[in-house]
């Protein structure tokens, strides 16, 4: 996946090691977020997969996956908790649409599930900045 950042305007840039801390303090109850993917796969293939959802769930129902773009990859052997990634609506995009019951039928509704995805790890990683001042 090559990122197309003539777009962006104004981006989160993170490292692995950092996101998988947001990450871990977002999760609660049923609701879990983690890296989806082997990092060295990220470093690669050029981007990196975040989850949300039930990770013990093997259908789609009410889980999403999103990737997001490596920015940086030249990371030390075996330190792959280096990689940089770039968070931004521009460059997020979705693996597979979500799917939802509705009236007795799978429905799905990708604006919603990038509202979901995007709108919580923002606002997780916007106070993780705030609270080093």
């Amino acid at each position: 996946m090559d990122a197309d950042l003539s777009e962006l305007e104004l981006g989160i840039v993170v490292s692995l090691q950092t996101l998988r801390e947001v990450l871990k303090r977002m999760s609660s109850g049923g609701k879990q977020w983690w890296v989806a993917c082997d990092p060295c796969d990220a470093a690669e293939d050029g981007y990196l997969t975040i989850a949300h959802g039930d990770p013990r769930c093997l259908d789609r129902l009410n889980t999403l996956h999103f990737c997001v773009p490596v920015v940086d990859s030249g990371f030390p052997p075996n330190r792959t908790d280096r990689i940089v990634l770039l968070i931004d609506p521009s460059t997020a995009i979705g693996q597979e649409p979500g799917y939802y019951l509705e009236d007795c039928r799978f429905a799905g509704d990708p604006v919603e599930d990038f509202y979901e995805f995007y709108q919580p790890l923002e606002r997780a990683l916007i106070a993780r900045l705030q609270a080093r001042n």
